[in-house]
């Protein structure tokens, strides 16, 4: 890579030349923006929306009623009549064994986080790349998930009645260790682990 450090881990400056063909990259992909842009009124640079794509390929595949909610509020998607929320997480792949590490799904804590239908994604870190995509759709299943968060919903507002400071941070978390408890199908799309359960 070509690139002039100053100061160790401080900064990081490109050499002219680099920075003219990222500048390059820039500008093709801000022009490819534009034309979706115009298709559609989405903005696809939007992280939502290149997290929901990215995930719509692969789910496509097995459920072809699948739809992403591109505005900004309600459910992130709909397959037929049913809402889903759609959580993703990225994760590294650990130096020692070159295994993922599990994740954590962040919900806002006083936001609507009960479903019929959650699919929660792990990506990889530094690529981007889709690792698991868990489907989780069971009635029992989906009963733990939300089960879970209220408990956690519970446990950040006693938090915030001791400290209103607490408050100010309101998320919550699903661990992937309870997706991993439930009884799924499992099966390879495109190089990505999909979880039906």
């Amino acid at each position: 890579m070509a690139t002039i450090n100053k100061k160790e881990n401080m900064a990081k400056y490109l050499a002219p030349s680099v920075l003219a063909q990222l500048d390059e990259y820039r500008r093709q992909i801000f022009d490819l923006r534009q034309e979706a842009y115009k298709l559609t009124g989405i903005d696809v640079l939007d992280n939502d929306t290149l997290s929901a794509l990215s995930i719509y390929e692969i789910v496509r595949q097995y459920d072809p009623n699948y739809n992403i909610n591109f505005a900004r509020n309600g459910e992130d998607a709909k397959s037929l009549d049913v809402d889903i929320e759609m959580k993703a997480s990225r994760i590294e792949r650990k130096k020692r064994s070159g295994l993922y590490g599990l994740a954590g799904f962040q919900f806002h804590a006083m936001g609507n986080i009960e479903y019929d239908r959650y699919i929660l994604v792990t990506r990889d870190k530094a690529t981007l790349s889709l690792i698991r995509i868990y489907d989780i759709a069971g009635a029992e299943n989906c009963l733990q998930i939300q089960t879970h968060l209220l408990a956690e919903r519970e446990a950040w507002l006693a938090r915030g009645r001791k400290d209103q400071a607490k408050m100010k941070h309101d998320v919550i978390q699903l661990p992937e260790a309870l997706l991993q408890t439930f009884t799924a199908e499992k099966s390879m799309i495109d190089g990505v682990e999909v979880v039906r359960a």
